[in-house]
């Protein structure tokens, strides 16, 4: 299985439009899996069915909403940590600063080692894909096609 990424011209400092531009790589989604689908594969490697599956997974989403909600941190096991981060505009005082300053909420999951290793680079492979926003370059480094939106699949030499 490989990544897909494509490429996408950036500034080297976000917000300053006078930097220097680089290439960056970025992932590309090759699709959706549903928990419905999940829940039919983990029905095959396991005893339960895939509505026993679903019922479980269900279960632990409601579980989670509110021990998140409550404050907790989420920890399962080799999977990961799940826990609230909020984000908030500051105060000069520390008495001034009430919970309207806190502006959003937002759950930060933290890999386990399991979910780690699917990600360490000798496990993954890596294919480049034209994505919409791409901008093509040929062999002098010079820019052409802007906004070139095809779908074409190339495998990366690089890798």
């Amino acid at each position: 299985m490989s990544v897909k990424y494509s490429l996408a011209l950036m500034s080297t400092k976000p917000g300053d439009n006078t930097a220097k531009k680089m290439y960056y790589a970025k992932a590309q989604a090759d699709g959706v899996v549903t928990m419905d689908e999940m829940a039919e594969e983990i029905s095959y490697a396991t005893s339960l069915t895939d509505g026993d599956v679903l019922n479980v997974l269900r279960a632990l989403i409601r579980q989670m909403k509110v021990q998140l909600a409550a404050g907790k941190i989420v920890k399962m096991e080799n999977f990961g940590t799940f826990q609230i981060q909020i984000c908030s505009t500051g105060t000069e005082a520390k008495k001034e600063f009430t919970a309207s300053n806190i502006t959003a909420a937002h759950i930060q999951f933290r890999p386990g080692k399991m979910v780690k290793v699917a990600t360490r680079s000798e496990a993954l492979s890596f294919m480049k894909v034209t994505g919409k926003k791409e901008v093509v370059v040929d062999d002098s480094s010079e820019p052409s096609n802007p906004g070139s939106g095809g779908s074409g699949v190339t495998p990366d030499p690089s890798v």
